[in-house]
């Protein structure tokens, strides 16, 4: 179980990802992008977990929530919402 500061939040991405196929490709773009992001702006502590869900363009994260309010400054994130 995660630590009481972890929520849990859906991320749906704009459709389609730029040069990418539908699917797993997809998918892995997505999550290496959070990661990414997460990192590059020093909150890599702030990301617990990444699940992808079954609807393509929507990840389940548990993450902070001054992680979840920065990821919708990702141009490829349509929104956030908390799940």
């Amino acid at each position: 179980m995660a630590h009481a500061m972890f929520k849990r939040y859906k991320i749906l991405f704009t459709r389609p990802l730029p040069g990418l196929r539908p699917g797993r490709p997809e998918r892995d773009a997505m999550v290496e992008r959070v990661k990414r992001f997460a990192s590059q702006n020093g909150m890599a502590g702030d990301l617990h977990a990444i699940a992808p869900n079954a609807g393509f363009g929507i990840l389940e994260i548990q993450c902070t929530d001054k992680l979840a309010r920065r990821l919708s400054d990702l141009s490829e994130v349509e929104s956030v919402l908390e799940a």
